[in-house]
């Protein structure tokens, strides 16, 4: 169970409050930041699943996982944009004493806002790890054709609150996440609906269920939803920048992603697309028969190949840990 001493806040200047929670070496200890973005309806539970405390350690690693603006116990903020969020980012790494630049994590719905620190706060970013990242379908960089294939690949119900969320009023899309907050509320609900095979098989192991039960509820219930309106609203229509400006402004650094080819939350089509767009920039990490979950989550190797690729002059080790990291559900 997390401990209560290890939720943290930062206030910001206009005094809103973040939520964290800090994971690995201490200020005195690191050599480097990795900071960390959940996805949607999650929270800062859920940080880098596998990554134990000695692993971070062997790293030199410094792990701080948020709760993202009006999600778990982090204000909401109702001018929310990438923008804004990535000015949050930057005011907490130098608030916490992170460095001169971290290293950044974003899984799902998190990648989002990965994409948008990298265009707002590169000179902030030593580089950016992602799994199975949302995107923007609509980026000018992405044929047309790809584009409407990438919609097309969603069903019909799908597509259609997505055309909500891209026209609707704010306060519409509140009450809608409010809404939708209650039913996923319920722990009896249905969450695998509509998952690929290798997620469905995961998450029907022994306890797991239950722990995304928690997670979600510290995700929702403070706030009733507010994150998902704003992460609805900023998907579909909040984009204020394109894959050309994040290769201009991310020039010599590496964004790195991976996704599995059976992803039925965020089409793999998107980030073969965003890569033919920027490879100077994206190094794309195909995964062949895993899902939305199953590998950022639950394979064991997941931790150590990010890290092996976002710090590869990092020695190698012969542990235990380093070999087969423990899934850490806290």
């Amino acid at each position: 169970m997390e401990l209560a001493q290890q939720l943290r806040f930062v206030r910001l200047p206009d005094g809103r409050r973040i939520a964290y929670k800090e994971l690995g070496c201490n200020k005195q200890t690191a050599e480097k930041t990795l900071f960390v973005l959940h996805g949607l309806m999650s929270s800062r539970r859920i940080a880098m699943p596998g990554a134990s405390q000695d692993l971070l350690e062997k790293y030199g690693l410094r792990m701080i996982a948020i709760d993202r603006p009006g999600y778990g116990q982090s204000d909401p903020h109702c001018a929310q944009t990438f923008k804004s969020t990535s000015q949050d980012i930057e005011y907490m790494i130098d608030e916490l004493d992170l460095g001169e630049k971290i290293w950044l994590l974003g899984f799902s719905m998190g990648g989002a806002y990965c994409w948008g620190a990298a265009r707002h706060i590169p000179h902030r970013l030593n580089g950016i790890a992602m799994a199975s990242p949302a995107g923007n379908f609509w980026w000018k960089s992405i044929p047309l054709e790809d584009q409407r294939a990438i919609v097309e690949s969603y069903p019909l119900s799908d597509r259609l609150i997505s055309s909500f969320n891209k026209t609707a009023p704010f306060p519409m899309i509140r009450l809608y996440a409010h809404f939708l907050s209650n039913v996923l509320l319920n722990p009896s609900i249905d969450v695998t609906s509509g998952l690929s095979p290798p997620d469905r098989e995961c998450l029907e192991k022994q306890g797991v269920l239950s722990f995304f039960f928690r997670d979600r509820e510290e995700s929702l219930r403070r706030n009733s939803g507010f994150g998902i309106a704003k992460d609805y609203e900023l998907l579909n229509r909040g984009w204020d920048f394109d894959l050309m400006d994040v290769k201009r402004e991310f020039k010599g650094k590496k964004i790195h992603i991976w996704h599995g080819d059976a992803d039925t939350v965020v089409p793999y089509r998107l980030q073969e697309c965003v890569h033919k767009a920027i490879p100077e920039v994206v190094d794309f990490h195909p995964l062949k028969n895993h899902g939305h979950f199953s590998w950022f989550c639950f394979d064991r190797r997941a931790p150590l190949e990010i890290l092996n690729t976002l710090f590869p002059e990092q020695p190698d080790r012969d542990s235990k840990d380093s070999q087969e990291p423990k899934l850490v559900m806290v």
